[in-house]
């Protein structure tokens, strides 16, 4: 395995990555810095848009740009055009300014899921949502502590969420005419830190990052602890694999609310890392688009 840091600016938050196909590039977020990124390996180059709010996650449209989750509502923006092609598409939690939008993932039917936070994170005031297409969004879940680790796995018509304050990612299963979800079960215990920022591979594998564990954990689908991948890193926020053949894992991290002697241990908390593994077998796959 080998890891590499990229040659990007540190984040305080970095979350949400999304390899786009399209535009060839790596999309992530700095959710309290209040930007969209990318970073392209071809080239090594990395831009950033600010937004006037928080930004929590991101997908791609099928049509071009992207969908983005800002602190209460999920608007359009394409990266080509800057910011004044920004545009509203639907307001999910006006009603709870304590709240912020945070994990965020499109589907493999073109929806876009989308949980919430308490901006304080002392109370379990956040909720799920399923924005669909026409800009309608339903209630999925409620009474959540910190919203997080949205996966998919379409061959098993499953769900993979997590609430970070209780330490469990769980899976419902979904219908099949993908319009209900059952109840949400228990799938895996996160053992040294936090479940944070989820994806899954071809294989319908989950990946998760262990937010203060220092490593990223790959489950199979029936739960078991496949191997872990330790990181020079505590805290790890997300992962995805990208590139031309989908075998690159990118991974953000955060240096988010840590103190100078934590920063002092953990001196590339929030950079952005690449690993190539050393297993030919595992590969990613590609993003979900959401449909419009």
């Amino acid at each position: 395995m080998r890891v590499q840091k990229l040659d990007v600016p540190v984040c305080t938050l970095g979350e949400g990555p999304v390899w786009s196909d399209r535009d060839g590039c790596l999309y992530y977020v700095d959710i309290p810095n209040y930007r969209v990124q990318s970073y392209t390996p071809s080239t090594r180059k990395h831009h950033a848009w600010t937004f006037p709010t928080f930004v929590g996650s991101l997908g791609e449209c099928r049509s071009g740009g992207l969908i983005v989750s800002l602190g209460d509502r999920v608007v359009r923006f394409d990266p080509r055009k800057g910011l004044s092609s920004v545009e509203e598409f639907c307001i999910l939690e006006a009603d709870r300014p304590l709240n912020r939008l945070n994990d965020g993932k499109v589907d493999p039917w073109g929806r876009f899921w989308v949980g919430s936070v308490r901006i304080a994170e002392d109370a379990a005031e956040g909720q799920l949502w399923c924005v669909g297409a026409n800009g309608t969004a339903r209630l999925m879940r409620s009474d959540i502590g910190c919203s997080n680790s949205l996966a998919f796995d379409s061959s098993r018509g499953r769900v993979y969420f997590a609430d970070s304050t209780k330490g469990l990612i769980e899976h419902a299963e979904l219908d099949a005419a993908r319009e209900n979800i059952g109840s949400f079960q228990p799938f895996a215990k996160a053992g040294k830190g936090a479940p944070d920022g989820s994806c899954t591979d071809a294989a319908g594998c989950l990946w998760n990052a262990e937010w203060g564990g220092h490593r990223l954990c790959r489950y199979a689908p029936d739960g078991s602890l496949e191997r872990v991948l330790d990181l020079p890193i505590s805290r790890p926020s997300c992962c995805t694999f990208g590139g031309p053949d989908y075998r690159t894992l990118f991974v953000t991290t955060a240096r988010y609310n840590m103190t100078p002697e934590e920063l002092a241990q953990d001196p590339h908390a929030g950079a952005l890392f690449s690993i190539e593994l050393d297993d030919d077998s595992i590969q990613g796959r590609p993003a979900d688009l959401f449909a419009i």
